[in-house]
């Protein structure tokens, strides 16, 4: 069913009605090149229409549908909004005109009341330190098509002003305010703080940078990431700063985060001995990042007459609370390394799935944001805060309508469902990585180069083929060169892993930069450090991740100039190698779906976005960290065995207990490691700051060849890369 909207006029009577109707307008014009006029009443057989009845608090609105006449019905501006938006979405463009593909009359109501967004000014994000007012206010207006109606602003006491700011933090932060005062919706800022300053001074830093902002809902003052207060200090200073603040705004509301400073390992506790007192300054809660318990222990522990509020990281993709494939975190290393924490992630199933897993504990989420490359996620999170059921390709349908207009929007969802796709598995042995590219070619305009969203896509697409494409090549060439080694001849080895690129290959990776400038250029998207200004390699700067190794043909290299020997080489080559009823595992190679889930949150320590000197093997780029670790193996019929784990070394004098047992046969339960450490080993196939400890398992210990492994260490936790089990010689 179409509609076709060819002659469309606004309908607004009211002053609140007509402001809405002018940013509707500029909408249509956008997608039309045609602005529509506005009348004070009905004329015409196709118009939208625009009313405000009511009017209250309420989010409500409803639609009612007549062929090509619409009347949107609200009780506020910021619900008119919504009401256009879902017509705006509903609409695809063609030849310069709208055309409704569905009927959207009904009554429409939020399903969260909290649905926002956290747009930093720092020097850490990506993109939002570059933009200027009229960017935010257009990327704003952007995200309240989706529902959106809290934007957050960040501000700290020891923020650094760069040369891309345009602004002061007092000066972002009140054009931000103004921005959600014309549109109708909640600003909330996030504030954190060190001991180094004392509550006064907190306060008066903080109550100084608020001055004059026209609007101000809610405030997050985060525990820790960062901050550095114990949980009695941390509510003492909230509670002042709620104080002082409430001087200028009355209604303002306090949302402190469960976020953990790493040095107070008893923070959560006293941070729920805090919360039984119900102490009244408290207006909600947030959970988010470095949390000190789950988000089930603390809804369980803390009265249901404060809400929570979530704070998912959709920015992130490794070393952080969510990363990708966040059930296994499982992404290949190959990606992992090239691509780095803060690439560009459409990941729109998993965080469906993460807002299933939430939404029953949380009253809604401001997600953490770094800057444009979690885009499509921000529209999707936010979408399912407004309606959980929402169907996820219809919310894509949505985003390509609503931004790619006058393009194929199915093959744009396809695109985007590519590009989650792209990242399951090695990049080698996934061709969605070049279906996605080649979409994304066949579609390549002039008009579509202008828009930062397709240039975006075809930014991620050709970084994912240039891993694919070096990955494959690379793969090759060391199966060749290991034929070599194995007959002695090692120069000639060495020149196979030292072949060139193809000319195809590097046109392609020429042509990368061009896209990040095209970026910098559009949006002021920093892509690398040194030519558009990126923080570093962990905020967003691909171009200067993108060639980190993504095989071992790097690392043999590196083997073969330091001892250009047959034996020496063969067992480099042979290092993984094990016998029939032997056993090797390695975190980056294998994964959980060999060793199974753990038991808690660990943390999986990236290495490979920091080994352009290829000094570790890809094998051990995965390092877990965590107080727990069980796997069961078998297979072990050798009789007697030893096993050998890489331990990343961090030293703690304090630790007494940790333990490894095989069966529930205890190996070590004592000071750090504990077994024999075997530094020829570790000179030989291990990089500094690892440590190779071996562990005597009799036979006896075994159970007709299987092994239950389990390491605990409950003060500090351990770090481990990889292990093996070999028969004792």
């Amino acid at each position: 069913m179409n509609f076709i909207f060819d002659d469309i006029k606004v309908i607004a009577d009211g002053e609140k009605e007509k402001i809405t109707a002018e940013l509707f307008s500029e909408e249509i014009e956008i997608r039309t090149n045609k602005k529509p006029p506005v009348f004070d009443k009905k004329t015409g057989e196709c118009f939208v229409e625009l009313k405000i009845i009511d009017e209250s608090e309420s989010e409500d609105f409803s639609i009612q549908h007549d062929e090509k006449k619409i009347t949107v019905t609200a009780h506020r501006l910021r619900s008119l909004i919504y009401g256009y938006s879902v017509f705006l979405r509903k609409c695809r463009t063609v030849d310069g005109e709208l055309v409704l593909t569905k009927d959207i009359g009904g009554d429409y109501s939020p399903y969260m009341p909290i649905r926002g967004h956290q747009l930093s000014y720092t020097d850490m994000n990506n993109t939002y330190e570059t933009w200027d007012r009229k960017q935010y206010e257009r990327y704003i207006r952007d995200l309240m098509m989706f529902g959106t109606n809290t934007v957050e602003a960040c501000l700290g006491d020891d923020e650094k002003h760069t040369d891309l700011m345009k602004y002061s933090f007092e000066e972002i932060t009140k054009i931000k305010s103004q921005i959600c005062e014309k549109l109708d919706i909640n600003f909330s800022i996030f504030c954190a703080y060190a001991k180094r300053l004392s509550d006064e001074e907190s306060s008066d830093y903080f109550c100084g940078c608020c001055n004059g902002i026209p609007k101000f809902n809610f405030y997050f003052p985060p525990g820790g990431d960062p901050g550095d207060l114990q949980a009695e200090k941390f509510f003492v200073r909230c509670k002042k700063i709620k104080k002082d603040l409430q001087k200028e705004f009355p209604n303002i509301e306090l949302w402190p985060s469960a976020q953990a400073p790493h040095q107070y390992a008893d923070w959560g506790e006293r941070f729920i001995k805090e919360m039984a007192k119900k102490p009244e300054e408290i207006d909600g809660l947030i959970y988010g990042p470095n949390h000190p318990f789950t988000l089930d222990e603390m809804r369980r522990s803390i009265d249901t007459k404060y809400r929570i509020r979530y704070y998912p990281d959709i920015c992130h993709n490794l070393r952080c609370e969510i990363p990708v494939h966040f059930d296994r975190d499982d992404w290949h290393y190959a990606f992992a390394s090239t691509l780095s924490r803060e690439a560009i992630n459409p990941r729109p199933s998993e965080y469906r799935l993460l807002h299933r897993l939430t939404k029953q504990y949380v009253c809604g989420s401001v997600s953490y944001s770094e800057g444009v490359n979690d885009d499509v996620n921000k529209f999707v999170f936010g979408a399912l805060d407004f309606d959980p059921d929402a169907d996820l390709r219809e919310i894509l349908r949505d985003y390509a309508r609503a931004f790619f207009p006058g393009e194929d929007y199915e093959k744009i969802v396809d695109v985007i469902f590519g590009m989650e796709q792209s990242w399951n598995g090695d990049p080698a042995e996934n061709s969605s990585v070049e279906n996605v590219y080649g979409m994304l070619i066949e579609m390549k305009s002039d008009k579509l180069m202008k828009n930062w969203r397709y240039v975006l896509f075809l930014f991620r697409a050709s970084c994912d083929k240039i891993i694919r494409d070096r990955r494959i090549f690379e793969l090759n060439l060391i199966d060749d060169a290991k034929v070599q080694i194995r007959k002695g001849n090692i120069e000639l080895a060495k020149e196979i892993l030292s072949t060139d690129f193809d000319e195809e290959y590097k046109n392609l990776r020429t042509e990368l930069f061009s896209l990040a400038e095209k970026l910098f250029n559009l949006i002021g998207m920093q892509l690398d450090v040194e030519h558009f200004g990126g923080m570093n390699v962990e905020r967003g700067c691909v171009l200067d991740t993108i060639d980190m190794p993504v095989t071992d043909r790097k690392y043999l290299l590196n083997k073969i100039e330091d001892h250009p020997d047959k034996k020496y080489l063969v067992e480099i080559i042979d290092r993984n190698k094990v016998e029939k009823d032997e056993y090797y595992f390695s975190f980056a190679e294998h994964g959980f779906e060999v060793c199974g889930k753990q038991e808690g949150e660990f943390y999986m320590s990236f290495q490979g976005d920091d080994n352009a000197d290829a000094r570790l093997p890809m094998c051990m780029t995965k390092v877990y960290d965590h107080f727990n670790f069980d796997c069961k193996v078998s297979g072990l019929t050798g009789g007697d065995y030893e096993m050998r784990v890489t331990y990343k070394s961090r030293p703690n004098d304090k630790i007494i207990h940790h333990k490894v047992t095989i069966n529930g046969n205890v190996i070590h339960d004592g000071t750090q490691f504990g077994g024999r450490r075997d530094e020829k080993y570790e000179k030989k196939f291990l990089a500094d700051g690892y440590r190779s400890i071996v562990y005597d398992v009799p036979k006896k210990y075994l159970q007709n060849g299987c092994a239950e492994l389990e390491i605990t260490e409950p003060l500090d936790g351990f770090m481990i890369s990889e292990f093996r089990f070999t028969k004792k010689r």
